[in-house]
């Protein structure tokens, strides 16, 4: 997983909603290679099924969702960077 588009994702998820090309945006910014919108949606719905993001309905617009790192993903996210060292 490290380096992966999960990962990168996940680096720059945070406690505040973003919406997936927000966090595109930002992991882009770290080096995250392009990537389709696929990619990133499918990368997205794993960390969310597994419990590392947490999914949220827009407020305005029920199809928007939104992410949050989850505690499960700062603890994988912590792992990672042990690993790194």
């Amino acid at each position: 997983m490290p380096g992966s588009v999960a990962h990168q994702l996940l680096a720059v998820a945070s406690a505040t909603p973003r919406h997936w090309f927000e966090l595109e945006e930002l992991a882009t910014r770290r080096g995250l290679r392009l990537c389709d919108k696929s990619s990133i949606t499918m990368a997205l719905k794993t960390l969310a099924n597994h419990g590392f993001l947490k999914r949220h309905q827009g407020q305005l617009d029920g199809n928007v969702q939104r992410y949050t790192l989850t505690s499960e993903g700062e603890g994988l996210l912590d792992e990672l960077h042990v690993e790194d060292d």
